[in-house]
């Protein structure tokens, strides 16, 4: 697909997930959805779920890429190579 198609999607998905919000945090905040949770409960619930996970995937992402980068060379050794390098 082209990135047209794909701006498109995403554009029409984001206007369908504000109506999704407005309509049930604004609109109808006490529609029962099952049992005797409420919409907005559930809207409120996923999003601070997706959340954390979003960050928690950040943090382990910046754990990794520390975990796998090698050592750096020491300050001191940098400077003497150009040094030499530099004669």
């Amino acid at each position: 697909m082209s990135s047209k198609v794909y701006g498109i999607l995403l554009m029409l998905s984001s206007i369908v997930i504000a109506l999704i919000y407005i309509i049930g945090l604004v609109i109808a905040p006490d529609t029962i959805v099952y049992g005797d949770v409420k919409l907005s409960e559930v809207l409120m619930r996923y999003t601070v779920l997706i959340l954390m996970l979003a960050i928690a995937g950040i943090i382990g992402y910046i754990g990794y890429l520390i975990f796998t980068l090698p050592i750096p060379k020491p300050v001191e050794e940098i400077i003497k190579e150009y040094r030499e390098s530099s004669k």
